[in-house]
């Protein structure tokens, strides 16, 4: 009777120890993708068709660091921009080197992120672009956040655009740097980390990202936009709206795959 006794004993502590342990998860349900990463169980609005691969907490951080370092690219054009504007000779020469800084780190970063150890490994154990959809959407992803990075970096000397024109490059590069943070609240949101958080994050990062479609639309096709057509500045004859109108269509198409970022499975 004894025996029994401690043997009935020793097996209700470890059924407490196994539900203590669970509970210290903070998780329903969970899956386990074929690279053995946990995926929480959740399907958000963004959410596209990818099999069994799942959107691991890998993927969002990689994600959520493209996105980031695409932001301090952004934020750097804009502050050469600023400072080729010529308004303060004293601090314009410290705001354009401070804006290349910007832009050569971000690259750095984004580069470390798409062709860097983790990334090989990831291919390594099977997330490839042909066998992972997941994979194949973060170089989708990559390709079309690569022609912004290519666009921005290349035309880098707009010295001699207009004053409106800078005003439009900067607008649409803050509309992109909207949709890049609410693509990251909204992945933040979905690694259910904060319950009653999580919610709020997820639904702000999607007002951020219409806010930026919003505003992107306004800079392409708004009244502005129609007047400087009007009074000659075409893409077909004019250099500089020529380039407007082309990282307008790159901005736009990473904006468009933001909006399809797979949610968590």
């Amino acid at each position: 009777m004894k025996l029994k006794s401690v043997l009935l004993t020793f097996t209700v502590l470890l059924i407490a120890i196994s539900l203590v342990s669970c509970a210290g998860t903070g998780t329903k349900s969970e899956t386990m993708d074929h690279t053995g990463e946990t995926a929480m169980g959740h399907s958000g609005e963004m959410a596209m068709e990818h099999g069994s691969g799942g959107h691991g907490m890998t993927m969002h951080h990689q994600h959520q660091t493209m996105n980031h370092a695409l932001g301090m690219i952004l934020d750097g054009a804009n502050l050469v921009m600023l400072g080729q504007m010529g308004m303060i000779s004293d601090i314009d020469s410290f705001t354009v080197d401070h804006g290349d800084m910007m832009m050569n780190n971000g690259s750095d970063l984004w580069n470390s992120i798409m062709s860097g150890d983790a990334m090989m490994k990831m291919h390594k154990t099977g997330k490839t672009p042909q066998d992972d959809p997941i994979m194949k959407y973060t170089h989708e992803l990559g390709e079309a956040q690569l022609k912004v990075i290519n666009m921005l970096k290349t035309h880098a000397d707009m010295k001699h655009h207009t004053m409106g024109m800078h005003h439009q490059h900067i607008l649409m590069n803050h509309a992109l740097k909207m949709a890049l943070e609410g693509s990251d609240l909204t992945m933040t949101g979905q690694m259910k980390m904060a319950p009653g958080v999580d919610e709020v994050s997820v639904a702000h990062g999607k007002m951020m990202r219409k806010g930026a479609w919003d505003m992107l639309n306004e800079v392409l096709s708004g009244e502005e936009m129609m007047k400087m057509h009007e009074g000659g500045m075409k893409p077909t004859g004019h250099k500089g709206m020529e380039f407007t109108h082309e990282l307008g269509s790159a901005v736009m198409k990473v904006m468009s795959l933001l909006d399809k970022m797979p949610a968590a499975m």
